[in-house]
């Protein structure tokens, strides 16, 4: 893993989401131990780690395993971005006011995903 490569995976998104940027984490997956994130609750990777563990666990239900990235819509106008890759995931709030779904989706994310996935097997 690059850390540096990480904190400018961070700077791309923050650039590329502006204002529709509320927080962001990028964590090991196996301790929620924080790596690079934007100003946050600090419970925010525990959040995470948390979230996905439930949804992992879903997989003995017969659900599918979770693909490479996972959105939830909340109430109030909020979204949470969740973008997988072996140890590490990252986690990124968004107000849909002010970032539109189908931007993020369809142009941000396959940037940042790239970008992350680079640096994550970077030494």
């Amino acid at each position: 893993m690059n850390v540096q490569k990480l904190k400018e995976c961070m700077e791309m998104l923050k650039k590329e989401m502006g204002d529709g940027l509320l927080a962001s984490s990028i964590i090991s997956t196996s301790d929620a131990k924080t790596i690079v994130m934007t100003e946050q609750p600090k419970s925010g990777p525990a959040a995470i780690s948390g979230i996905t563990a439930v949804i992992q666990k879903s997989r003995a239900h017969g659900y599918p395993a979770l693909g490479r990235y996972y959105y939830l819509d909340l109430a109030g106008s909020k979204g949470l971005l969740f973008i997988s890759f072996g140890e590490y995931q990252w986690g990124i709030a968004i107000d849909t006011r002010k970032a539109k779904l189908g931007l993020l989706l369809n142009m941000v994310l396959p940037k940042v995903m790239n970008a992350f996935e680079e640096a994550v097997i970077q030494n």
